[in-house]
């Protein structure tokens, strides 16, 4: 999870916030296989479809993030902990005085 202290109103981009004030974010993925296109030919590719959701369950982003489970920063990796440092990043640079932290 993701503690944000104070629970704060929650800049997501440039343009939107949060709905309601938000205090603890759960990360949530899972994974799948699909194909992708290599010199002309379509080969099997796993992928990791993210979401942060908010206390009752709404989609802070309101998008799934995609990424190709290939990524380096995920092989050997522990995937939620990869994820959940990558969407506090995104928050913290979106949010500068809010604290926001992983309780994982």
């Amino acid at each position: 999870m993701i503690k944000v202290t104070p629970a704060s109103f929650l800049a997501v981009s440039e343009e939107m916030q949060t709905s309601t004030k938000v205090g603890l974010l759960t990360v949530n993925y899972q994974t799948s296989l699909g194909t992708k296109e290599v010199e002309g030919k379509q080969v099997p590719q796993g992928f990791i479809g993210s979401h942060v959701f908010n206390e009752t369950g709404n989609n802070i982003f309101q998008v799934q993030k995609i990424e190709e489970d290939t990524d380096p920063k995920f092989v050997g990796k522990d995937i939620l902990a990869v994820l959940t440092t990558d969407y506090i990043a995104t928050l913290k640079a979106l949010n500068p005085k809010v604290k926001i932290e992983s309780t994982l």
